[in-house]
């Protein structure tokens, strides 16, 4: 027989003063109507003017992957433009920089003569680097980066190479381009005498025979680009709290904002346009970023998945640890507090295991109470795990199935609302634990001040 669903609250004001929430700021979206302006929004976003531009083909990515480092170089932004005109926008956006040179990626297949001398009529020198190939072109590129390090990467995709530009311009270091399985010749020639190789991307993207080949080789690789994007990362850290965050489907946002990035000593992080994986979300909240900033518009970054980012800038503690459920409970209850002109609450992971620990007991226990026979009260239960308050609430719930039905039935309840919408509260934990006893499904808000 299925038992009937049931909700529970509990409350207590220790300190009854009055509470002001500071303000979280949501991540910041640059974007604009294409991949060209949104371009030129990122160069507006790190640049008053500039000496210097490089131009690189907004559609195709391999002459443009290695241009990163030399953008840095000449404290250029990377600017986009089609193959065989210059873009309307990215023409007006060199003008507003006053620049005096443009750097062309890639030959006359890439972006036409038609472009270049049209930057001519502007009055702009130009400068072409091209290469027989991609391979020989970041060759080129490579000649006027002096390190003694490269990073190599394969020449037929572009995930593995974005997450590593901002390091790599940060700190001068060419971006050489290889094929799966064999090393092309103008890139074995490149790495001659060079100190140190990293491969970044897993062994389908360059074999160890390939890596063979390179001088004193190591690798930085994922199962997928997003992980790879997280181990790149945390093996390479950049020293600002700002991170920025671009779709891993295409390469042109990353790659225009891959230059402002490093300026900034950022990190790019790249995510699925629609669901922020959850490699991702553990990179932000436990890398410690205080900032999220997000290229490219709706199409290369859905709204669920921006406001996915926002929502993490709000997490105190290890993302990893917050089951699917918990996550989509913590993020309906801001929505609702949004609705209502109330600060939002900051996910406390330790206090959310609490939750969950108090869920897993009324389960084993079968009994559905405020007051565990285990811990005690919730004040008592925070007490033993070391949880410290001003103010302190619970609402529990058994019975319903996911997210959105246990929210919207403490949402009909008059009391437990006011738990979620109280401003005595500054943080949140969610416990949720399913089992086979009972009402199997468990839930526990446990929020704090």
């Amino acid at each position: 027989m299925k038992l009937p669903q049931r909700l529970l609250l509990l409350v207590v004001i220790v300190f009854a003063s009055l509470l002001v929430v500071r303000e979280v700021d949501a991540a910041e979206r640059i974007s604009g109507d294409s991949r060209y302006s949104t371009a030129v929004k990122i160069s507006h976003k790190g640049w008053k003017s500039a000496e210097v531009v490089v131009l690189a083909r907004g559609n195709s990515f391999p002459d443009a992957l290695a241009g990163g480092p030399l953008a840095y170089t000449h404290h250029a932004p990377i600017l986009l433009t089609p193959q065989n005109s210059l873009h309307t926008e990215t023409k007006k956006e060199i003008q507003r920089l006053g620049a005096k040179k443009a750097i062309i990626l890639g030959g006359t297949a890439a972006i036409s003569s038609n472009v270049a001398t049209e930057l001519e009529q502007m009055g702009i020198k130009v400068d072409r680097i091209a290469g027989s190939n991609r391979y020989d072109t970041a060759a080129k590129i490579a000649q006027q980066l002096k390190s003694s390090q490269v990073f190599v990467v394969n020449g037929s995709n572009f995930p593995d190479a974005l997450a590593v530009v901002p390091y790599a311009a940060k700190n001068g270091i060419p971006i050489l381009l290889t094929k799966s399985t064999s090393l092309p010749s103008e890139t074995n020639q490149a790495v001659k005498g060079k100190s140190k190789t990293t491969i970044i991307g897993g062994t389908s993207a360059v074999s160890d025979a390939v890596k063979k080949n390179l001088p004193n080789a190591s690798r930085i690789s994922g199962k997928d680009r997003y992980e790879t994007a997280h181990r790149v990362i945390t093996n390479l850290p950049m020293p600002n709290e700002t991170i920025y965050v671009a779709t891993g489907k295409q390469f042109a946002d990353a790659l225009a904002g891959s230059v402002l990035a490093a300026k900034q000593g950022a990190s790019i992080h790249l995510t699925d346009p629609t669901n922020v994986p959850h490699i991702v979300r553990q990179t932000i909240t436990t890398q410690g970023y205080s900032d999220i900033l997000v290229f490219g518009g709706e199409s290369a970054v859905s709204s669920m998945a921006f406001n996915d980012l926002t929502a993490l800038t709000l997490v105190d503690g290890d993302i990893s640890k917050v089951s699917s459920n918990e996550w989509e409970v913590f993020k309906i209850v801001n929505k609702e507090r949004e609705k209502h002109k109330v600060a939002p609450l900051r996910l406390h992971v330790y206090l959310g295991e609490v939750a969950r620990i108090k869920s897993k007991d009324m389960h084993d226990n079968e009994y559905f109470s405020h007051t565990s026979p285990t811990y005690g009260s919730p004040f008592e239960m925070m007490k033993t795990f070391g949880i410290t308050y001003k103010s302190a609430g619970e609402n529990i719930a058994a019975g319903q199935t996911s997210p959105s039905s246990v929210m919207t039935g403490w949402m009909n309840s008059p009391d437990h609302k006011a738990n979620i919408l109280s401003t005595s509260f500054t943080h949140i934990g969610v416990g949720h634990h399913k089992g086979s006893k009972g009402y199997q499904h468990y839930w526990t808000q446990m929020f704090i001040r």
